[in-house]
């Protein structure tokens, strides 16, 4: 298993939206709010901005996140 070094991010969102990722949490394979909230970014990234994704693991040689 690969391990990578971490940042802390610390947001701000509406008590219905965490409410809601609880509740989404429990529906799909997610482990917890953290391993939700990386998934949701890097497929907003990717969406987005596909080649800024691509060239920083090219740049890195590590695979995507």
């Amino acid at each position: 298993m690969r391990t990578e070094k971490m940042a802390q991010l610390n947001v701000r969102i509406p008590q219905n939206l965490k409410k809601l990722m609880k509740e989404y949490i429990e529906l799909d394979a997610h482990k917890d709010l953290s391993e939700l909230t990386r998934d949701a970014l890097r497929h907003k990234i990717q969406k987005d901005a596909p080649q800024l994704y691509r060239s920083l693991f090219k740049e890195n040689n590590n695979d995507p996140i």
